[in-house]
């Protein structure tokens, strides 16, 4: 792997991760005020069976933080295929409205696919944590109670800036689109609003991969053909990423072309650790899952809920010390998954 003169990764993780604990430390260990007699319902709702880690971490820090707070609590987990089947999802939504749970915590598939689904939940007086999204919806109908999610375009403008600095202003970058709509949208165009700064930085955009690490190793090896001369690819999620990660290393030219995923998961980390994979906008993915929790908790009190979430990132590469930050960063999940 190449050796250039690193910036970008090397920004402060230390302030940033005392900037981390100080958000989580404002949110005080607080119990409800009155005792419930049965424990909460709670759906987790995801918006595929994702191989990358981000969606499974979420879950198990949102549990870890709710034993922290000791609350009697039950978790039904549903997933739909991939984050294309809106009607999937709409349809879990409308089991567990039937079911009868206390709150849902929706990673939903898509920002406009959710509205039928949160305007029936909100009808039925169950209280959802929208999960992936910072912009409420204008339908007050169908607002959830809060929204939980890192800036897309902010990791997007981490990695273009790296990208920039990783070639020296100067090269062919692509960029893996993952599901038609908001988030895969900001991903790539707050990347774009970097490297389109260098006039010698020359830009293909791929096609849309849902998400899928499949699709994307697919999609890398037709682009690998199309544009023998890429020196960089930028996809837009952890499976994107690692998709044409494994498409670069299959034909031999990992070290020839960079290659960049999205969220620092452990896979991610992981792959860069093994020579794979290059860099990673890294978030602190169990300071959502506490939010999450939090969230849930507040309500219960019948405190205050904030409408909007949002954490910090990071950058880290192959060359990077992370561990500080990846331990911070899976401190709930990491003990109850194992990894």
């Amino acid at each position: 792997m190449r050796k250039l003169p690193l910036t970008t990764s090397d920004l402060p993780r230390r302030s940033l991760l005392a900037a981390a604990l100080a958000t989580a430390l404002v949110v005080p260990l607080t119990s409800p005020t009155e005792a419930r007699a049965e424990p909460i319902q709670i759906a987790y709702l995801s918006p595929s069976f994702d191989i990358s880690d981000a969606w499974e971490r979420v879950y198990w820090s949102m549990r870890g933080r709710l034993d922290e707070l000791g609350i009697e609590y039950e978790v039904q987990q549903l997933a739909v295929q991939d984050a294309t089947d809106h009607a999937g999802q709409l349809a879990q939504v409308e089991s567990v409205i039937q079911r009868g749970v206390d709150y849902v915590m929706l990673g939903a598939t898509e920002y406009e696919s959710a509205i039928p689904g949160l305007r029936q939940l909100k009808a039925a007086g169950i209280p959802a944590v929208v999960y992936n999204f910072l912009t409420p919806h204008e339908d007050e109908s169908a607002r959830g109670l809060q929204y939980i999610a890192f800036d897309h375009e902010e990791g997007g403008r981490l990695a273009g800036a790296w990208s920039a600095v990783k070639l020296n202003g100067g090269g062919k970058v692509a960029v893996l689109q993952g599901v038609p709509g908001v988030v895969s949208d900001q991903r790539m165009n707050g990347f774009l609003s970097v490297v389109e700064q260098f006039p010698g930085i020359e830009v293909v955009v791929g096609v849309h991969t849902d998400f899928d690490r499949v699709k994307a190793f697919e999609a890398t090896q037709n682009l690998l053909t199309a544009h023998p001369d890429l020196d960089l690819i930028y996809g837009v999620s952890t499976g994107v990423g690692l998709g044409a990660g494994q498409a670069v290393r299959q034909a031999g030219l990992s070290e020839q072309i960079y290659t960049l995923g999205f969220g620092g998961t452990g896979d991610e980390v992981t792959a860069m650790r093994e020579g794979w994979l290059s860099a990673s906008p890294l978030r602190s993915i169990d300071d959502s899952g506490v939010a999450v929790a939090d969230a849930f908790v507040a309500h219960m009190n019948g405190e205050e809920v904030a409408p909007v979430w949002s954490g910090p990132f990071v950058m880290v590469d192959a060359w990077s010390d992370a561990d500080e930050i990846v331990a911070y960063s899976n401190r709930y999940s990491a003990p109850l998954m194992g990894r």
